[in-house]
């Protein structure tokens, strides 16, 4: 390397660090972001408050926004790396990794996934065993669609897990076949 490329690197180098840094933050404020959206809308749901309203369309743009910055500064660092000459090594091995590293995470995922209707349907069931006298009027029918509800969204988390679980092995196979650890698939 000479004294040219070193020192046009050094700064490249120092500067797709500090993107990178901020990347991750900004995935992590996304996701933040995201679930105080969530949250808005669940609790503001039929609300036709121009504030709430405002409140609601602007924690949607900002997801749009975070998510076009992100993408901004990921393709601007790849076109750096790839301009100073520090590109990524392309080997199946590096696939392999990133790949098993996802498959991780999905397996992960699915794990903590499985534990929650268990939990939801033990909240369900100490909700319908409660006193009668201990709920307000028209409780049976409030305590009936909620635990409904709540049986639903238990039944679409086993439907998650199923599916992470499958995304998992699908990786698992065609790692495995790139490896050539088991017989490639097609």
């Amino acid at each position: 390397m000479t004294e040219t490329q070193t020192d046009s690197t050094v700064p490249a180098a120092s500067a797709i660090w500090a993107v990178e840094q901020v990347a991750g933050e900004l995935r992590e404020t996304y996701l933040s972001v995201a679930a105080a959206t969530v949250l808005l809308e669940r609790t503001s749901a039929g609300c036709a408050h121009p504030a709430i309203r405002l409140a609601r369309r602007s924690g949607e743009d900002a997801l749009d926004l975070a998510g076009d910055a992100e993408r901004q500064l990921s393709d601007g660092v790849r076109r750096l790396r790839a301009d100073v000459g520090h590109d990524e090594p392309a080997t199946i091995g590096d696939l392999i990794e990133v790949l098993d590293t996802a498959r991780g995470q999905l397996g992960a995922a699915a794990a903590r996934i499985r534990q929650f209707p268990t939990r939801i349907t033990a909240a369900g069931r100490q909700l319908l065993d409660a006193d009668p006298a201990d709920l307000a009027d028209r409780a049976d029918l409030v305590t009936e669609t909620a635990t409904g509800q709540w049986d639903s969204a238990a039944e679409q988390l086993h439907l998650m897990a199923a599916s992470l679980s499958a995304a998992v092995a699908a990786l698992g196979t065609y790692t495995g076949g790139l490896s050539g650890a088991e017989p490639a698939t097609t």
